[in-house]
């Protein structure tokens, strides 16, 4: 097998890297490239971001099934060809990106949650056309897709996302080969546990870093990264904790 590469260093808990969710989203359109290059002038580590597949087989960065909430059309993204998904305005003049076109726009790591099981393939065949960059993460919710990321695309590092951060956590993670967990900062999410999957080699992002209050927990817990809505707000509140 491939072996991993490594996406980031381990960080000091004290100052957890920072990733903007999708982009700067609380200032921009989310999931733009305005939106992540704003994220990049703030100060933001990372972002991350959605990918599905469009009806000819591109891979395009947009969180819902449907363009209705984001843009100014109606329809599935899988019906949509990417001629017909560049013609909607995605808020203050912005195209839907294709996943290249935010790596270009953001030079830092980049978290790519994979949002339609068909994305694996098409990542796959990206990566054999231009190899993804070492500081792409690949991440999700469902087991079954970071199934097929570990045996299509073994060399691109996975990231186990949960909103049950349970004490199974640590196994589930080992179960898809992931290095990294994204567990929501909820109360079962514990320092103990954060400490058991750090004993286990992975790195913990916790979201959402939504105010200072849930920062400080997440500094206390001992996350290597949150994911935040406002990454212009961090450090402020970083220095207020």
């Amino acid at each position: 097998m491939t072996p991993s590469r490594s996406a980031t260093p381990r960080r000091p808990a004290v100052r957890p890297l920072v990733y903007g969710h999708r982009g700067a989203r609380a200032d921009e359109p989310e999931n733009t490239l305005r939106s992540f290059r704003r994220a990049h002038q703030v100060g933001a580590e990372g972002v991350e971001l959605d990918v599905r597949v469009s009806r000819d087989g591109h891979l395009v960065v947009i969180h819902d099934a449907t363009v209705d909430r984001t843009t100014d059309g109606t329809g599935e993204v899988a019906a949509l060809s990417l001629a017909e998904l560049r013609e909607l305005d995605a808020g203050q003049g912005e195209r839907i990106p294709t996943l290249r076109e935010a790596l270009d726009a953001f030079p830092g790591l980049v978290q790519v949650e994979i949002k339609a099981p068909e994305a694996v393939a098409a990542l796959a065949e990206s990566d054999r056309q231009t190899p993804l960059p070492e500081r792409v993460v690949l991440t999700s919710f469902q087991a079954e897709v970071l199934d097929g990321a570990a045996r299509l695309l073994p060399q691109v590092e996975r990231g186990l996302i949960t909103a049950d951060p349970t004490a199974e956590l640590p196994a589930r993670a080992a179960e898809v080969k992931a290095t990294w967990v994204c567990p929501e900062l909820s109360p079962e999410l514990t320092t103990g546990l954060v400490e058991r999957c750090h004993a286990q080699g992975l790195r913990v992002d916790a979201w959402p870093a939504a105010d200072a209050g849930r920062l400080a927990r997440c500094v206390a817990l001992g996350a290597d990264a949150v994911t935040t809505d406002y990454p212009a707000l961090i450090d402020g509140w970083l220095r207020a904790v």
